[in-house]
């Protein structure tokens, strides 16, 4: 995997310029040096894996089913508690349950769809440059434009079904 010193191109230094290095420690992310945050999974597996895409896209519809829960517990719990106890437990209001709970899990999901689109076209832009400088073969090129174009149909994809609850 192509690591390149983002902090160089945010300070406006030309990708020229830059060095990419063909490992990555995933210990090290912008300078720091990240410990392990459970002694049951090494930084290594946080970061590449529960931190990924796929994973938090995962997570998100857990999310989505979770408050979905909470929506028919609401609606069940009507018969038995009253309007001031329902109003205290909070998100409980028919607003927050139908409008609120499909906005904010739609837009999180917007948001992990639009920067895996940028970050899959970055990387393609940057392996082309690495490829016409010979620093990588043909087929990391190809990968990089095959991910490329699968993050931007499927961000497409999403933006067509998107709607905005209200």
């Amino acid at each position: 995997m192509l690591f390149v010193a983002i902090s160089g191109i945010l300070q406006g230094t030309p990708v020229t310029a830059l060095r990419a290095q063909h490992s990555f420690d995933s210990t090290k992310m912008a300078d720091l040096r990240l410990l392990t945050v459970h002694p049951d999974e090494p930084i290594k597996d946080t970061l590449q894996e529960r931190f990924s895409f796929d994973n938090s896209l995962e997570r998100l519809n857990q999310i989505d089913k979770a408050l979905n829960s909470f929506r028919v517990l609401t609606e069940k719990s009507k018969s038995v508690l009253d309007n001031k106890t329902l109003s205290e437990v909070g998100n409980t209001d028919w607003d927050t349950q139908n409008l609120g709970f499909t906005n904010w899990v739609s837009s999180v999901e917007g948001t992990l769809r639009k920067q895996d689109y940028q970050i899959n076209k970055l990387g393609y832009q940057l392996a082309q440059k690495l490829y016409e400088d010979k620093a990588i073969p043909q087929s990391v090129l190809n990968q990089k434009q095959a991910a490329y174009h699968k993050a931007e149909k499927d961000f497409q994809a999403f933006i067509k079904s998107f709607s905005v609850a209200d």
